[in-house]
């Protein structure tokens, strides 16, 4: 039999918050004579988006670069407006996230960088409900990498047996659930109420 959870870890974009194409993007991609998809994948699949998420790049740095790979040099204020128009609020997910606070701690296990924390953390009013929040711009370390899960446990003072991690990407999963943590997929669209029922919380 497992023993109880006690604490909660949470992904943030996906879970949290919605994904999206915003209108800035949009405008940008048109400018560089590009179709949205394209353009989308030179800034998220590109290696130096994922050193920027390890804190290996400064924002100026990263943006600087950024810029440079997709001729808008001339548009770097704008470029860096668009990189953070990509978010949607999910209210229900956290509605349901303020109920939870109640009964159990709650933190944050995210692959970001400091552009998109600044962002949501002036956006949105949920952030405090985590504690700790682990960044992978801040601890050097991307999920799936053992190191960040290691880091939040030691954060919050948890234990991987009694832990509940849930992410939008199964390949996030696959480590934690090695390393002992129980673990939700929640793919977009997903009830998170019923699938934190299936792991024997509710009631809230």
């Amino acid at each position: 039999m497992n023993p109880p959870i006690t604490h909660l870890f949470f992904d943030l974009g996906n879970v949290l918050v919605g994904l999206r194409s915003g209108e800035k993007i949009k405008a940008l991609a048109a400018k560089a004579g590009q179709d949205t998809e394209t353009f989308c994948e030179k800034i998220w699949s590109h290696e130096r988006s994922h050193d920027y998420e390890r804190g290996r790049h400064t924002c100026d740095e990263y943006f600087a670069l950024l810029a440079e790979d997709l001729d808008l040099s001339h548009a770097q204020k704008e470029l860096q407006e668009a990189f953070c128009d990509i978010f949607d609020p999910l209210p229900h997910r956290v509605a349901l996230v303020r109920q939870l606070a109640a009964h159990y701690p709650l933190a944050l296990i995210s692959n970001t960088c400091a552009a998109h924390i600044r962002h949501l953390e002036s956006t949105y009013d949920f952030f405090p409900l985590f504690c700790p929040r682990i960044y992978s711009h801040e601890v050097g370390a991307r999920k799936p990498h053992p190191d960040i899960y290691e880091k939040a446990l030691v954060a919050a003072q948890a234990q991987a047996k009694t832990s509940l991690f849930i992410d939008d990407l199964a390949e996030n999963l696959e480590t934690p659930a090695r390393l002992g943590w129980r673990t939700i997929h929640l793919p977009p669209g997903s009830d998170l109420a019923s699938a934190l029922k299936s792991v024997g919380i509710g009631g809230y």
